[in-house]
């Protein structure tokens, strides 16, 4: 074989790999000091909420991703939260009190989720996120999850979800705006 054509080849097949990666519906980061690999979907879903009294167009933004921890064979599965806004936060509307429990409807029945701060669940030495946002994230919370609740997760509908904060007042819903799949495309990756 000529050598242009083995170095066409060899071109086409790098190009080929990276497709292959690129569309692979997971993440995974090596935290080498931390001696763990952190999974993640490569998008979160991302539920909105807008607050006609101040804007038609900004709103409060939830992130909501699975990720897992493996630590030498010992897996752990979370929810992360990333919370966001667009609107003027202290200013024109009243600041946002972060959501302490995130409430997921299933199949008729309520799933109620503890959030804590992200770091004081998962030690990371890594100042990669677990997942990019498309606006500037207050605040990163997550859940501790089982691979079960996941698998129930991913097969849901899930157009909404709602979050209640320590102040005591009544839960606020926030409906689908994007990535329908990432817990779908997730637990299929992570169940092989």
């Amino acid at each position: 074989m000529p050598r242009s054509a083995r170095r066409f080849y060899g071109v086409l097949l790098a190009a080929a790999s990276l497709a292959a990666c690129a569309g692979t519906p997971i993440v995974e980061r090596l935290d080498e000091r931390a001696g763990m690999t952190l999974t993640s979907a490569r998008e979160p879903l991302v539920f909105a909420r807008t607050d006609p009294r101040y804007s038609r167009s900004a709103r409060d933004y939830l992130y909501v991703g699975p990720f897992e921890t493996n630590r030498q064979g010992v897996r752990e599965y979370y929810l992360w939260v990333g919370v966001a806004t667009t609107l003027d936060r202290g200013f024109v509307a009243a600041p946002q009190e972060l959501p302490r429990t995130l409430y997921v409807t299933v199949e008729g029945e309520p799933i109620e989720l503890e959030l804590k701060p992200l770091d004081d669940l998962v030690r990371r030495t890594i100042d990669v996120p677990i997942y990019a946002t498309a606006v500037k994230l207050q605040a990163e919370l997550a859940a501790r999850v089982t691979l079960q609740q996941l698998q129930r997760l991913a097969t849901a509908a899930i157009d909404e979800v709602s979050v209640a904060t320590l102040g005591g007042r009544s839960p606020r819903a926030y409906g689908l705006w994007t990535g329908g799949r990432a817990l779908p495309d997730f637990v299929a990756a992570v169940e092989r």
